[in-house]
């Protein structure tokens, strides 16, 4: 039987014992409901299942997020279990929209069975994309300026279609790269100071990683103009798109294989050196396009939560930026960004305000450590303060704005454009570095 139906029958039976009295065989029931569930922490909800050792990480509290993580709440239920039991049952979902049932992820080797259909349609959409490929390039680039309400000349972006999978990440390791204690103690002051500046980095990174999630489902807002370069995209990016954010639910070893340079299907990297800062992206399809610039876009803005210290940045990212740990940020983010997103006034969701959203992303990481976990922590619980927080953020940077613009319109410069100390200025107020 599910276990979701398991737990409102004990929820029934429990209710039942306290206001009336059970029989015999009624308490029998629940006690063997109640050892069912004890021994299948991750809800299933039909036969599909995810790879043991991804559970086994999840029930023995090895994940990134475990172990007293400073954004988790204090439930009566493991929070990274519950989360991870919603994201495995979305992810089946996806596959049984995208495909009609779910056979293709089911059996005694569902792994292969779901490489396979990945392979056969990603044949057919390498011929469509290769073929359209500039135009392809070009709806990613115009798909994410429009979504994020990116303002003119604010980001430089670099997109390309590729034939085949690409190796590992530049700058991501296998394992972390740990500083000294005399290191730690010179440049970080104390131990725990480096440990929830470590655990800030985590977070923004999972909040990263499940914006570009969500990002790769935006080709459905292009449909139209997918339709008219070749009919059979949409179908064919709804089906690669399921099956392979399945994959992360299925794979053995995906964070020792991506630690390992295995290939990856798509890639970014941001240049801030540059003025203003470029994106590059490289994918094998058109969503994964779009996801690879969605996640270069998030990493410029939340480049404001490391340290201001270079040093200190430095150690932050060596111990925290590794390809395994962003596995997780995969397999978890998406649920994180959608806890933040849901904290959002619906306000920012129109066209006008969408800007607002990166000046928030910015200050909220910019916010100290401790400050930050309390008001990730508030969010990730539904509390209602984390959304006033939120709300009141946003006023104060709606209100800042504001009172540039009356500047500038009573200004007697005449230059209309924004130069490098006005930005600075405004950024500034905003509790934000360019640097």
């Amino acid at each position: 039987m599910k276990s979701t139906n398991s737990k409102t029958i004990i929820r029934q039976l429990e209710h039942k014992l306290v206001t009336e009295g059970l029989t015999k065989k009624e308490h029998t029931l629940l006690r063997e409901y109640k050892e069912k569930v004890t021994e299948a922490p991750i809800d299933y909800e039909g036969p599909e299942r995810m790879e043991p050792g991804i559970e086994r990480k999840i029930t023995s509290k090895e994940t990134p997020y475990s172990k007293d993580f400073p954004a988790i709440p204090k439930m009566d239920r493991d929070y990274v279990e519950l989360i991870s039991s919603k994201r495995f049952k979305d992810s089946v979902d996806k596959v049984r929209r995208a495909m009609g049932d779910t056979r293709a992820i089911q059996g005694n080797d569902p792994l292969r069975s779901l490489m396979m259909s990945v392979m056969q349609s990603l044949q057919q959409v390498m011929m469509i994309q290769m073929r359209n490929k500039a135009d392809l390039e070009k709806l990613a680039v115009d798909l994410v300026v429009k979504e994020l309400g990116i303002p003119e000349g604010a980001m430089q972006f670099d997109a390309e279609l590729v034939m085949q999978p690409m190796g590992s990440a530049e700058g991501m390791k296998e394992e972390p790269e740990l500083p000294s204690e005399e290191e730690i103690e010179e440049f970080m002051g104390d131990v725990e100071t480096f440990n929830m500046e470590r655990a800030k980095r985590r977070f923004l990174n999972s909040l990263i990683q499940g914006a570009a999630f969500k990002g790769g489902h935006m080709f459905n807002l292009v449909s139209t103009e997918l339709n008219q370069i070749d009919p059979r995209l949409m179908n064919l990016y709804t089906v690669t798109q399921a099956l392979m954010e399945h994959a992360y639910w299925l794979f053995p070893d995906m964070e020792g294989m991506a630690g390992g340079g295995g290939g990856q299907m798509g890639q970014e990297e941001i240049d801030t050196e540059t003025d203003p800062p470029t994106v590059k992206a490289r994918a094998m399809t058109f969503p994964l396009l779009v996801h690879e610039l969605v996640k270069g876009v998030y990493e410029v803005f939340g480049t404001h939560g490391l340290p201001d210290d270079p040093r200190q940045q430095e150690m932050v990212m060596k111990a925290e930026d590794t390809l395994p740990a962003e596995i997780w940020d995969s397999r978890l983010g998406p649920i994180f960004w959608e806890k933040f997103m849901q904290a959002y006034p619906m306000e920012l969701f129109e066209d006008d305000m969408k800007h607002i959203q990166h000046y928030l992303f910015m200050r909220f990481s910019k916010l100290n450590a401790e400050e930050f976990f309390r008001v990730a922590k508030l969010i990730l619980s539904g509390n209602p303060q984390g959304n006033q927080f939120i709300q009141r953020m946003v006023d104060e940077i709606v209100k800042e704005l504001n009172e540039y613009e009356a500047e500038q319109a009573y200004s007697s410069d005449d230059d209309d454009d924004l130069g490098d100390d006005d930005l600075d200025d405004l950024l500034g107020g905003l509790g934000i570095s360019r640097t």
